[in-house]
């Protein structure tokens, strides 16, 4: 339940939305919100996928189905996300930090992400697993060997 309160929250303020403002374009009560994001009570799957299309995400990211999953059919290395914003953001291959990174508004607002930056990010694969703080990193590495 933790991956999902985290996400949940996270989802919430990468879109710019007071819980308020969910409870108002989904139909699901503020309070139950607030427990969601607290850890405390679930979403069945009819408010899961309200919240997921108010938030712009898919299901399976808001339910943590991806977390540890980065394997596809047969076991087979999933692909990398597409290279757009929306893509990185939807995809259940995403890695992680990738994913939070192209959540925040401000951030990517800030950094002036452009659309063949989200495609270079996307296209490399890491030994390990990044963290959004690391993309932010090897963004600007690119940024510095892209001249």
């Amino acid at each position: 339940m933790a991956v999902v309160s985290t996400r949940f929250r996270a989802a919430r303020h990468a879109k710019g939305l007071t819980q308020q403002e969910l409870a108002q374009r989904t139909g699901i009560e503020q309070s139950h919100i607030s427990h969601v994001e607290r850890g405390t009570r679930g979403l069945s799957p009819e408010l899961l996928r309200k919240a997921a299309d108010a938030l712009g995400v898919t299901m399976e990211y808001l339910a943590g189905v991806d977390v540890g999953d980065r394997t596809g059919k047969y076991g087979a290395q999933s692909e990398p996300a597409g290279g757009s914003r929306q893509e990185i953001m939807g995809s259940y291959a995403t890695p992680a930090g990738l994913r939070e990174l192209a959540m925040d508004q401000s951030l990517v607002q800030a950094l002036n992400v452009r659309e063949d930056e989200w495609h270079a990010l996307s296209s490399v694969v890491l030994p390990g697993e990044a963290t959004k703080d690391g993309y932010v990193q090897l963004l600007y590495t690119l940024r510095a060997i892209c001249k």
